[in-house]
């Protein structure tokens, strides 16, 4: 299985698994928009065959090219809802990829690796794990969970697999609580930010790199059709005051912020178990939050972000 399609390349996540594939001498393809930034990855488009979704067909993609297994990273997110965007979410998050499963299964792909969110779980037991009661926390969640519905009806032609991801931070990051934290206090900036009493499970995006190459191998060692579902988190939860504190010691310095009222809309405490993504993959964490920040801030410092 060395020809992969890659759609969402583009994103935080997808130029860091793009990066990996590459590394490990996978052929890759990947879809974006004729109008995608595509800052993260200018460096690897003369390695990667391009088709721009808005312009080429699905059907030109396998027609052109023996796929062998599909990676789906490409998603539209929203955390909060504001009933502008259903049906560009639905078409982003369900309609496209079910466009690929029917071209997958009419072209003869093995595989399909799915992206899943762990705002599709109900967090109310701890650990999370993939047998826990689902509870879509929003629509962006209840979008990516209609598409694994009908991803799971294809498990008996595809080998499929859905990582679910937790809190996923890193270098390339979009402007989210780690990044806009580093970014903040290295201009100096006030941040404002909810009590800090939050805990999540914060996954270093090259772990979570890590183990889309241990699912790619497994599919290598394992040919019949099934589908699994694998939880993607470091397994503990960290509080916001916690990762505040953590980037205070890497930067030596105190950073200027106000701690606000509790979230009323976030989920208070999530972390994931990840024991069978250990024992099926053979995947593990490798970084720690201190490495993980350690790493990210080193990449800011450098001023190679880019606001998305």
């Amino acid at each position: 299985m060395k020809t992969i399609l890659l759609t969402g390349a583009t994103g935080f996540l997808g130029s860091h698994l793009l990066e990996a594939l590459l590394l490990h001498n996978y052929d890759v393809i990947i879809t974006k928009r004729t109008m995608s930034d595509t800052w993260r990855i200018n460096h690897l488009l003369h390695k990667v065959n391009v088709y721009n979704t808005d312009v080429d067909s699905i059907n030109k993609i396998f027609t052109n090219n023996s796929v062998d297994v599909i990676i789906h990273m490409a998603t539209l997110y929203r955390k909060f809802d504001n009933g502008q965007e259903v049906k560009e979410m639905v078409e982003s998050n369900v309609s496209f990829p079910v466009e690929l499963l029917e071209a997958a299964v009419r072209h003869g792909v093995k595989g399909f690796i799915n992206s899943g969110t762990f705002f599709e779980y109900d967090c109310s037991v701890l650990p999370v794990n993939e047998n826990a009661k689902l509870k879509p926390f929003n629509l962006y969640a209840k979008t990516k969970l209609s598409f694994e519905t009908i991803l799971a009806t294809y498990s008996d032609l595809l080998n499929i697999m859905t990582l679910r991801l937790f809190s996923p931070y890193g270098e390339k990051d979009n402007l989210k609580l780690i990044p806009m934290v580093i970014q903040k206090a290295l201009s100096n900036e006030r941040i404002e930010l909810s009590d800090g009493l939050q805990k999540l499970d914060f996954i270093y995006a090259a772990d979570i790199t890590d183990a889309y190459i241990r699912a790619l191998a497994r599919m290598n060692e394992q040919h019949e059709a099934n589908y699994k579902v694998y939880n993607i988190g470091s397994g503990a939860c960290v509080s916001v005051r916690e990762v505040v504190s953590i980037i205070e010691q890497q930067l030596g310095k105190t950073i200027d912020k106000y701690w606000g009222m509790p979230s009323k809309v976030d989920i208070p405490i999530a972390f994931a178990d990840i024991a069978q993504a250990e024992t099926d993959l053979g995947w593990f964490p490798s970084h720690n939050i201190h490495d993980g920040i350690e790493k990210t801030i080193e990449f800011y410092k450098k001023g190679l972000s880019h606001v998305d």
